[in-house]
């Protein structure tokens, strides 16, 4: 079968490489896409000490049963599959507190596990178990729900945060990330919602794709304090969401938050762009700060039906997509800031 292979930093090639074998108790699918996440982009880039290279990366995937020794998925179920795999076991896993087990495993991370940016992949029964597989409808196109994977990290968070109907909300960047905190925001019936993004192709795109609360500006520039200020009679924003990778955003979010408010640390930072947050300020505003980190199998159910329901619109984040060969170029694109989500169609 054809996959593209992560070798190293900006190395990908597409390849022919071994089919995989249907388990004995498990299910062999084929991949009717996979999304490229911003985590995707980290791995190619070098960016993650975890990687076991070569490997075959891709975890936000909508498949096919082509083989099936498991009685729940038969032979043409179309599957939505995130990469989370708890171990059930854990003292996390135990207390409901799953997306941070202590032995979580992940599909398609270059981690161990193959993954979605290939044409077949298999799966035992304990990994179907313990993960995130549910079924597709017939009704739904399957290229839709590759958003639901992103969307069950964003919806965790904003569960763990309690964000509710009176607050106004900023959200720093206008990928996937930031769009996506916008829409479930939205749903779960906030106030406002105000996305901010300094790269204006970035911000201009988004707009094109439907998100008519955009400002394309700096999260440091003075004129978004004063917005915020305006809209909350003088207070600040109650929540604040940095979903960009910058040290800098996380530290503006801090600042714009009123006393008493939350700010959410949505993604990781390189070392190198991290900046001090003012601990004087979370301390006298007694600012919430509150890191954000996957999600359980449970809240990625809860996820994928907002998509199947059409709560949550696929087609305002899907903007691009790519053969399985032109994976290289995908990453070129995001890494430009010229997409929202971009899909790969094997």
């Amino acid at each position: 079968m054809k996959a593209e292979v992560l070798y190293g930093p900006d190395d990908v090639r597409y390849e022919e490489v071994e089919e995989p074998v249907c388990p004995a108790d498990g299910i062999k699918v084929k991949v009717i896409a996979c999304g490229i996440c911003g985590s995707d982009l980290r791995t190619y880039g070098g960016g993650s000490k975890n990687s076991i290279l070569p490997a075959i990366s891709g975890h936000e995937i909508a498949a096919e049963v082509v083989e099936s020794n498991y009685e729940r998925f038969p032979v043409g179920t179309n599957l939505s599959i995130a990469p989370v795999i708890v171990c059930g076991e854990c003292w996390y896993c135990q207390n409901g507190i799953q997306n941070l087990c202590d032995n979580i495993r992940m599909i398609g991370t270059a981690e161990g596990i193959n993954g979605g940016f290939a044409e077949y992949i298999a799966f035992p029964k304990e990994t179907i178990d313990h993960g995130c597989f549910n079924t597709i409808p017939d009704d739904i196109d399957p290229v839709d729900t590759v958003i639901a994977e992103t969307a069950s990290s964003v919806l965790c968070a904003q569960i763990n945060t309690n964000i509710v109907m009176d607050d106004l909300v900023v959200v720093i960047g206008a990928g996937t990330i930031g769009c996506l905190h916008s829409e479930i925001a939205k749903i779960r019936g906030v106030k406002e919602v105000l996305i901010v993004e300094m790269n204006e192709e970035k911000a201009n795109l988004a707009r094109k794709q439907g998100f008519d609360n955009v400002v394309n500006m700096s999260s440091s520039d003075p004129r978004l304090m004063e917005m915020v200020l305006e809209k909350s009679n003088g207070r600040g924003a109650d929540v604040v969401i940095s979903a960009c990778p910058a040290g800098q955003a996380q530290a503006d979010a801090v600042d714009l938050a009123r006393k008493r408010g939350k700010v959410i640390l949505f993604g990781g930072i390189h070392p190198s762009s991290a900046k001090l947050l003012d601990t004087n300020a979370i301390h006298y505003k007694e600012i919430m700060v509150y890191g954000a980190s996957a999600y359980s199998p449970e809240v990625n159910r809860k996820a994928l039906n907002l998509v199947l329901n059409r709560q949550l619109d696929a087609r305002k984040f899907i903007t691009h997509k790519y053969e399985l060969k032109d994976l290289a170029q995908g990453f070129a694109d995001m890494r430009a800031g010229k997409m929202i989500k971009g899909v790969i169609i094997p």
